[in-house]
């Protein structure tokens, strides 16, 4: 009996290690108020054709209103929630829940995005690959603030066939800037090696591959999630080590 708590102590003590080590959300964001004749995120080629590349659309843009009554803002324009009480143009701290909403912000991507590959047809699933790029997280105008910017390592698309919802992933983000990555760093958060995602909806026009060879153009709703890594502080880590080593000990 003994040994079995001792396995299961320690057991514990590694699976507290490996969750502390997990990836937190650092923002929240999706469009308030909802609007779905306004689309949030498109992927498309310039005129006269090209390189299609992810862009975000009119409705992650803010139109200025975020500092109204919530009840008086109107589309487009995105809630973005952190787990950080801050304070800027649209914001709106919750106590109870330790975050912080701010209302009407603008999410831009700044750079590259672009297909750099052709797509998959992995059994009726599309993949389609994109280049590094990079993307900024504003306030509400008309004096916007940063509120985080970074650069992204590697983006996909995942897309189901026909008008079927889609998932943009992105790793190897590094948070560069702005007062959302000032709070990330002083709680002792990861700056690096990070990642985000996108779910997109309302699809339009149906998926397909074009002639190209790379994905077809479309615009989508859509809600996504900012991520940062969680490490244990050394303190955390040692006294969980100190405790499975304690246990271990009086085994002997």
């Amino acid at each position: 009996m003994l040994l079995r708590n001792i396995r299961f102590a320690a057991a514990a003590a590694l699976l507290s290690i490996c969750a502390a080590s997990n990836a937190a959300t650092i923002v929240d964001f999706k469009p308030t108020p909802v609007s779905p004749n306004i689309p949030e995120f498109q992927f498309s080629r310039a005129l006269g054709g090209g390189v299609p590349v992810f862009r975000g659309a009119l409705g992650s843009t803010s139109n200025n209103d975020g500092t109204l009554p919530l009840q008086n803002q109107t589309a487009p324009g995105l809630d973005s929630e952190t787990p950080f009480i801050l304070a800027g143009p649209g914001s709106l701290n919750d106590l109870i829940a330790g975050t912080t909403h701010f209302f009407d912000s603008s999410l831009q991507f700044t750079a590259g995005l672009q297909a750099n590959a052709p797509a998959l047809n992995a059994g009726g699933t599309f993949i389609q690959q994109l280049s590094p790029g990079s993307f900024q997280l504003l306030s509400t105008g008309p004096a916007p603030i940063l509120l985080l910017s970074g650069n992204i390592g590697t983006g996909s698309f995942v897309v189901g066939t026909g008008n079927a919802g889609a998932v943009f992933n992105a790793s190897g983000i590094n948070y560069t800037g702005g007062i959302i990555f000032n709070a990330l760093v002083g709680s002792g958060g990861s700056v690096n090696n990070n990642s985000m995602s996108i779910s997109m909806v309302d699809v339009t026009p149906q998926f397909n591959i074009a002639g190209d060879g790379f994905l077809g153009d479309f615009t989508a709703n859509a809600t996504g999630l900012f991520n940062a890594n969680v490490i244990p502080e050394p303190a955390s880590i040692t006294l969980l080590m100190l405790a499975a080593g304690t246990l271990l000990f009086r085994r002997r």
